[in-house]
């Protein structure tokens, strides 16, 4: 089975590295042995770090940390993001797809004597469902390609917290270019109309790329423990706070936060059906213009740095550049791939490549870090490709349920709102799941862990292809045009709402899927590269939506059964296959965070040391005075193999550290 991490360097000639065939044996000079700290001293100001078997031992209860209250203003601009976004991409299907109503100007369903008629929708362009297909996943890939170059410009020139204030800008530019695309005057010409709207949405992803990346490592760092601590609450009890609950609560309420936004968009569906799309689009705007008064208060909160003068995106092109040097097929073979393009190496075994440096060093000079970081990023984000099968599964294809729902009988329902049983079903879900299904199988001792709970979220989506199938053949069945459906005048004698199963189950399988992928891309990256992991993770929504560009001309009648039927198909496929891919992969990631621990450390040590800023014991670590520089005196994290699923990791022994 394949394993998140290979062969790892993680400076391991100072990390020791424990081998054992099961958790009942280790090596006696290594054994890990409980705290021998004791706990019950532990005053209301102090958190004690533990270990694995202490954990096991200890008779404390289990909770979530503590986290500050200004992290709430972190998921407010989170939610007017996603509302605006949403509120947008999810007109754009209705109106370049469908003509204009009957005596209607500004795309809205006119009233006839008195009465708004019940199965008519909104539209306005006419340009059918390929150039639809078009614009919305242009929106797609552009909002989640662009974070690349974002988190590079942020990483060279700007602050984040400058970065979220210029993502502001873009965003009201781009909603007041919408505005301006759906006026009557520019209505009336549909070719002018499309392309505004192509570049509104093209700045409107700008403006995503600027704010999307950003918001959850920035939230997920607010949590200042790098281990389980123990600790005492108000009434005096000592609680463990586990790291890895804190941050996948973190995470699940940072979704919750996004759908809550995406469900916005029900009321600007209302608005361009019954007043028209201008109205559809001001909605968005003043719900954005709120970000901007959120963001003063948290800039005061937030730690911002500087940026550091330099890009891990730019680092990662020369240090490729250099590993894909002379035979490169040969030492990916013997295992000494990443090796070569390090400078120790390079100084040590070619001696040219030294003056090289020197004379162009903006060129060629990077550090012995860089090396490692890039190494375990492009280790762990590879499993990332997983989510752009996934993606297409959880209406990727957007316009193919868009058009699945205009062929069936609405009832007065604009049948671009009933996508909005998605966020509804994760608004739903997550308070059930967070607060009563998982601390049930707690209490049952059942701990699906992140493979399997990624797995179900697989299954899901691809089941609620498997139904748009079926509906899809329903629909054909019952159209008075058969298979052509989709451009037929009359709709078929089938409910709208029975689309919600659809909708129900993709929002049901988010809070597995995309959870536990948000969790794997924070917890698996160094510190100084979580924002560009996450926006490796985001991109991955990016080539889903080159994919369904590619397979857009088959998006026609009477093919969408089979189109249908065929992600469903290859959404499972996948599902087992990760399965079977990462069963070991909780262990992994356990791994992964105890030598992240250590390699953080050691490499702050290292620059501190350099720096003459910090003494050392014999041990090789700082004393008192590099603590101050991010190095905690204490032993070291070791990492813990073994052959079992769910073996103790870490090693590490209790450190007091002050509130």
């Amino acid at each position: 089975m394949s394993s998140i991490i290979d062969n790892k360097d993680i400076v391991t000639n100072q990390v020791d590295k424990i081998s054992h065939s099961n958790s009942d044996s280790y090596s006696e000079s290594n054994e890990l042995k409980l705290t021998d700290f004791d706990f019950e001293s532990l005053q209301g100001d102090e958190f004690v770090a533990i270990n694995e078997l202490d954990k096991a031992h200890l008779p404390y209860k289990i909770t979530s940390g503590k986290l500050p209250w200004y992290i709430y203003l972190i998921l407010l601009i989170e939610f007017a993001e996603r509302a605006s976004y949403y509120c947008c991409n999810d007109r754009l299907g209705n109106l370049v797809e469908l003509p204009m109503p009957t005596n209607s100007k500004w795309g809205n369903v006119v009233k006839v004597n008195g009465v708004r008629p019940k199965d008519a929708n909104a539209g306005a362009l006419g340009l059918g469902l390929s150039k639809t297909n078009s614009i919305t996943n242009f929106l797609s890939f552009a909002a989640y390609c662009f974070p690349l170059v974002t988190s590079f410009i942020c990483d060279l020139y700007v602050k984040r917290m400058t970065m979220l204030f210029v993502g502001c800008a873009f965003g009201i530019v781009a909603h007041v270019i919408l505005m301006i695309a759906v006026i009557p005057s520019v209505l009336d010409r549909p070719d002018t109309s499309y392309g505004l709207l192509y570049l509104g949405v093209l700045i409107l992803a700008w403006c995503t790329a600027c704010i999307k990346p950003i918001l959850l490592p920035l939230l997920l760092s607010q949590y200042k423990h790098d281990t389980d601590v123990v600790t005492r609450n108000k009434k005096g009890e000592l609680v463990i706070h586990d790291r890895d609950l804190t941050l996948r609560r973190q995470t699940q309420w940072f979704y919750f936060a996004i759908n809550i936004g995406a469900f916005i968009s029900l009321g600007a569906g209302y608005l361009a059906r019954n007043k028209g799309y201008f109205y559809a689009f001001l909605l968005p705007l003043l719900i954005f213009a709120t970000i901007p008064f959120i963001l003063y208060p948290l800039k005061k909160k937030i730690q911002d740095p500087p940026p550091a003068g330099n890009s891990i995106l730019q680092d990662f092109f020369k240090v490729i550049k250099v590993a894909l040097e002379g035979n490169f097929l040969a030492r990916i073979k013997k295992g000494t791939f990443w090796e070569y393009p390090k400078p120790s190496y390079l100084a040590e075994h070619q001696d040219g490549r030294a003056s090289w440096i020197k004379s162009k060093p903006e060129k060629g000079i990077y550090t012995e870090r860089v090396v490692t970081d890039i190494k375990l990023t492009l280790t762990s984000t590879r499993i990332f490709l997983y989510w752009v099968i996934f993606n297409i599964n959880d209406l990727g294809l957007g316009a193919l349920t868009n058009n699945l729902s205009a062929a069936m009988q609405s009832n007065g329902v604009p049948n671009d709102v009933i996508n909005n049983f998605n966020p509804l079903a994760i608004i739903v879900f997550t308070p059930i799941l967070d607060y009563g299904i998982y601390p049930f199988l707690t209490k049952m001792k059942i701990n699906p862990n992140v493979t399997v709970r990624i797995f179900i979220g697989f299954m899901l989506a691809a089941g609620a292809m498997a139904g748009g199938a079926i509906l899809q053949r329903m629909v054909y069945n019952k159209s008075p045009c058969g298979d052509y459906a989709s451009t037929c005048d009359t709709q078929a004698d089938i409910s709208l709402w029975q689309t919600c199963v659809i909708y129900g189950l993709t929002g049901i399988s988010e809070t597995f899927a995309m959870v536990g992928g948000y969790q794997i891309a924070f917890v698996t990256s160094p510190s100084n590269m979580k924002s560009f992991v996450m926006a490796i993770f985001l991109f991955q929504t990016a080539l889903s939506s080159i994919i369904n560009i590619i397979i857009s001309p088959s998006l026609e009648d009477p093919n969408l059964v089979k189109v249908f039927g065929a992600i469903a198909g290859i959404g499972a496929a996948f599902a087992f296959w990760w399965l079977y891919q990462y069963w070991n992969l909780p262990r992994d990631m356990e791994i992964i965070v105890a030598d992240l621990l250590e390699y953080e450390k050691e490499m702050a040590a290292l620059e501190a040391k350099q720096a003459g800023e910090v003494t050392y014991s014999d041990d090789g670590y700082a004393d008192e005075k590099g603590a101050a520089f991010g190095v905690q005196p204490v032993t070291s994290v070791r990492s813990v193999r073994t052959n079992n699923l769910s073996p103790v990791v870490s090693g590490m022994e209790a450190v007091v550290v002050k509130k």
